[in-house]
């Protein structure tokens, strides 16, 4: 029997083609987003919905960015369609993440910032996390310890100090994204690191660094002179607590 024709398959080709002899970054957004729906739509015109989805949302960025639950409310979006859009920032992670595989021990600054820029890649809501590293500096685990709302997050010491001791680390980089913000520390930022800082020299392990990432921006507390209290503390809650680090926001 003859194979069935598909429908759209000519065009489909033709943007293959294009794709494979241009690369992406010629393309409109709404001609990327066709491209990319095609996987999740094989037997149907996937342009319309890619004007729609960008109409919706304001761009390509914001259309992967969007929640999941958001994304099915437009007409024509459903669970798998969702799925693959929230699939390639975390892909797009997964792939930096796995370059950097080679970084077993972190000894300086800018080795801090680059192993933590791909970590927090395409997150959109603010996370704290936290590498646990031996008296070598070489990694012993990275682990998220707190995942808040966009300009926001919470955050346990406590809890890092547990980790740090379960893992036998002797030294700590704290790390934590500024969504849609600058990657400058705030006076919070600053103090409440100082807290952790004292926490952990209780049990005899050394806070190195704390890096802050926003988009493929990042700053090292310690080339930056940050790792020292404001000249003006402000007052915290108890640092046993769940303390907040809130994103800096351009004004």
């Amino acid at each position: 029997m003859p194979k069935p024709v598909q429908p759209h398959g000519g065009h489909r080709e033709r943007v293959y083609n294009r794709f494979l002899n241009e690369g992406i970054e010629h393309f409109e957004e709404h001609q990327a987003l066709e491209l990319l729906l095609f996987f999740a739509k094989p037997r149907c015109d996937t342009n319309e919905l890619a004007h729609e989805l960008i109409d919706h949302f304001g761009s390509f960025a914001q259309v992967l960015d969007a929640p999941f639950n958001e994304l099915q409310k437009v007409k024509g979006v459903g669970r798998i369609t969702a799925i693959l859009l929230k699939l390639i920032p975390a892909m797009g992670r997964y792939y930096y993440i796995s370059k950097d595989r080679n970084i077993k021990q972190i000894t300086s600054d800018e080795e801090a910032v680059r192993y933590f820029l791909s970590r927090f890649h395409g997150y959109t809501e603010e996370r704290f996390m936290v590498a646990l590293l031996d008296d070598k500096h070489k990694v012993l685990k990275c682990v998220t310890l707190g995942e808040g709302i966009r300009n926001a997050v919470a955050v346990n010491s406590s809890k890092i100090v547990t980790e740090a001791v379960m893992a036998g680390a002797t030294n700590v980089i704290l790390a934590h994204n500024h969504p849609g913000g600058i990657a400058l520390p705030s006076d919070s930022d600053r103090w409440l690191t100082m807290q952790i800082a004292k926490m952990l020299k209780t049990v005899n392990i050394t806070l190195c660094d704390h890096v802050i990432v926003c988009d493929d921006d990042g700053i090292s507390f310690a080339s930056s002179g940050y790792l020292h209290l404001p000249d003006e503390p402000i007052l915290m809650q108890n640092a046993a607590s769940e303390d907040v680090f809130p994103s800096n926001k351009m004004k």
